[in-house]
C-alpha cells in the first residue's frame, strides 16, 4: 500500500524558505577610517629622524619637517602620498624605483642626502611657527658649511624664504649661490654667482648651487604632479653637469627648455 505524502504545515515551509535565503550583507562603508590624531605627548615622544651626512654629496635635500607618518615611521617623507621619491626615479635621478623604507640608498649608492630644517614632528607644516623655522637655520648653515655639498634642493618654498630672508622666491635655480668658503656660518653666506664660474673637481667646493621645488607633499595642491617631476628633472640637469668631469657650467637655455610647462628635450635625449 503507498504510503501518503507528507504534508508540511506553512508555518514550516516558511521557516525552511527562510533558512534557504542567502544572509543580508552589510555594505561596506567607502568612507575611509577616521585618522588618528596624536596627542601632543605622543608627537613629542617622536625622536628627530636620523639624517647621515658626509663631505661632497652631489646634492643636500632640506625638507621642512617631519609629518607624523614620517615621524612614526622614522623614514624622510615616508607618506606614501608624498611624490618625492616618485621624483627621483621618474627623472632618472636615481635608477631604482625605491621605497620610503630603501631612503637609505641615496646615501650608499648615489650620493645624496636628506636633512630637515626643523626636526619637530608635527601634523601639520602650519604648527611651526616662523621663528621656529628661522631659529633653525644657523643649524642647517652648519650642516651645509662643514659637509660642502654641490647642490642644495629646498623640498618647498616656503623653507627657502625662510632660509634666505627672501620674500616671494622663484622655483627653480637661484641666481644666488651659497659661499662655502665663507667663515659666516649663522647666516646663509649668499653670492652671486660669476658668468661661467663653475665648481673645480680638483679642489673642495667652493660653493653650492642652490635650488628651489615645490613641495612634493599631496597636501600641495598648486602643482600636480607632472609639474612637480620637470623640477626634478631640472635638477637632475644640475646633477649632472656638477658631476660631469670636468664639471659644466649650468646652462640658463637648457634649464628653460626643462621648464615644467615645456617639453623636456634634454630628458628625453638622456633616456635614448
Amino acid at each position: 500500500m503507498p504510503k501518503k505524502a507528507t504534508t508540511l504545515s506553512k508555518s514550516v515551509r516558511a521557516s525552511l524558505r527562510s533558512a534557504t535565503k542567502p544572509a543580508a550583507t552589510t555594505p561596506l562603508s567607502r568612507t575611509p577610517p577616521k585618522r588618528t590624531k596624536p596627542t601632543e605627548a605622543e608627537l613629542a615622544e617622536l625622536a628627530p629622524i636620523p639624517e647621515v651626512l658626509r663631505p661632497n654629496l652631489d646634492i643636500l635635500f632640506v625638507g621642512i619637517n617631519p609629518g607624523v607618518v614620517s615621524g612614526r615611521k622614522q623614514l624622510h617623507f615616508g607618506n606614501p602620498q608624498n611624490f618625492f621619491w616618485k621624483g627621483l626615479y621618474q627623472s632618472s635621478l636615481i635608477p631604482q624605483n625605491i621605497a620610503p623604507e630603501d631612503g637609505h640608498k641615496l646615501w650608499t649608492n648615489w650620493n645624496m642626502s636628506i636633512v630637515n630644517l626643523v626636526q619637530r614632528t608635527t601634523p601639520s607644516t602650519s604648527d611651526l611657527s616662523r621663528q621656529e623655522m628661522r631659529d633653525a637655520v644657523p643649524d642647517l648653515c652648519q650642516k651645509i658649511s662643514e659637509y660642502k655639498p654641490k647642490v642644495v634642493c629646498f623640498v618647498g618654498i616656503g623653507i627657502y624664504e625662510i632660509f634666505a630672508a627672501q620674500t616671494k622666491p622663484t622655483l627653480g635655480l637661484q641666481s644666488v649661490v651659497y659661499d662655502l668658503s665663507a667663515s659666516d656660518r649663522v647666516q646663509p653666506p649668499l653670492r652671486s654667482l660669476a658668468t661661467n664660474e663653475t665648481l673645480n673637481s680638483n679642489e673642495p667646493s667652493q660653493f653650492a648651487y642652490l635650488f628651489v621645488m615645490p613641495s612634493t607633499s599631496g597636501r600641495t595642491t598648486a602643482y600636480q604632479n607632472p609639474e612637480k617631476l620637470m623640477y626634478f628633472r631640472q635638477l637632475k640637469y644640475i646633477r649632472d653637469c656638477v658631476t660631469y668631469s670636468p664639471p659644466r657650467a649650468v646652462d640658463s637655455s637648457t634649464l628653460a627648455d626643462l621648464d615644467p610647462q615645456t617639453l623636456s628635450k634634454y630628458f628625453f635625449e638622456q633616456k635614448q
